[in-house]
């Protein structure tokens, strides 16, 4: 018998620390606990914002591997000459400044879960590395002699296709087939707009909780205009634009006014007051603006995104502002598209 989502504020809307009832939800429900059942590597994939560290831990939370150390490592986050010591460790001496040896994240999940995302970002030579790991269970610090052995469950996650990264000579093929055992789409927040409800009274409780705020509700025009926008950083930019709503409202509920304008619709008195200091023409529909009733949501965003970063010359950081997106958001799409930056 399935395990039933767990009540938040009285609903069953929430599987564990994940909210929604879409059907797209409940497929990532059922891999999670059949995923949790087996000893296996697991490949999560999906865009920035929409989780995959909330599957990972649900992974976790649910195995045999739950009483031991869930530890993540962000390989986005660390340089590329220090990502094989913060996941093997070092001896003291191996390199300059190694003046201790230290614990690398491998010798810290023994026992439990060992959470790696953005893999392909990874350095080359530390993918040689962790093939062995997950071929062998054994590793070595930098500049060790000896191997050690590896107990920590492998879970994987990247915000782009990596059999593109594979195409491209940027991932290895082998490590790839290792990685993926157990494979597992999380959907972005656009494709699952009936969770939008439930997310934003989910987040709206948690920010009025943490910060003592008196709004209890967000008004229909509110939902409309939340269901309307594009949501380019998924869940995580819902929960941001919740909580500035909820310090605007203070008191009551949310009304839409209280949105941020670019989910509004409402003018931007800082984004037209930099206009006037700084216009950017954009094309117009004459100029290939026009998109043809029946293209896809995901071909519309490219189509539109591309347009302004042709108004814009490729200057990434006006092109972003304009999008109402982090610059890094920018560089994942056109990442995930095949588009050098």
């Amino acid at each position: 018998m399935e395990e039933p989502f767990v009540n938040v504020k009285g609903n069953q809307n929430a599987f564990g620390a994940l909210v929604g009832t879409s059907a797209r939800m409940r497929k990532v429900y059922s891999f999670v606990r059949k995923a949790a059942r087996v000893d296996m590597p697991v490949l999560i994939v999906g865009e920035t914002g929409t989780g995959k560290d909330l599957v990972a831990r649900e992974v976790h939370e649910r195995s045999r591997r739950k009483k031991g150390p869930f530890v993540v490592a962000n390989m986005g986050a660390l340089p590329a000459e220090l990502i094989a010591s913060e996941l093997f460790g070092h001896v003291r001496g191996a390199f300059t400044g190694a003046l201790q040896t230290k614990m690398g994240r491998f010798q810290e999940a023994q026992g439990g879960t060992l959470f790696l995302d953005e893999i392909t970002t990874m350095d080359e030579r530390v993918q040689v590395a962790l093939l062995r790991v997950l071929e062998a269970g054994k590793y070595r610090r930098v500049g060790g002699r000896r191997d050690a052995t590896a107990d920590a469950r492998i879970l994987a996650a990247s915000n782009v296709d990596p059999r593109r990264a594979v195409r491209q000579g940027l991932f290895r093929e082998d490590l790839l087939h290792r990685l993926e055992v157990l494979r597992v789409f999380l959907p972005p927040l656009r494709a699952r707009k009936s969770d939008i409800r439930l997310l934003s009274q989910y987040f709206l409780d948690m920010v009025s909780r943490d910060f003592e705020i008196e709004v209890t509700g967000i008004s229909q025009s509110a939902l409309r205009a939340l269901r309307s926008y594009p949501w380019p950083g998924n869940v995580r930019e819902l929960k941001n634009v919740i909580a500035q709503a909820a310090v605007m409202a203070q008191r009551g509920r949310i009304e839409a006014e209280h949105l941020p304008p670019r989910v509004s619709g409402a003018p931007d008195d800082q984004a037209q007051a930099q206009g006037e200091r700084e216009h950017v023409e954009l094309p117009r529909a004459k100029d290939g603006m026009f998109i043809p009733v029946g293209t896809s949501l995901a071909e519309a965003e490219k189509t539109h995104v591309l347009r302004v970063l042709g108004a814009c010359a490729n200057n990434k950081t006006r092109a972003a502002e304009l999008l109402g997106i982090s610059r890094k958001t920018l560089y994942n799409k056109l990442a995930q598209w095949g588009i050098r930056a």
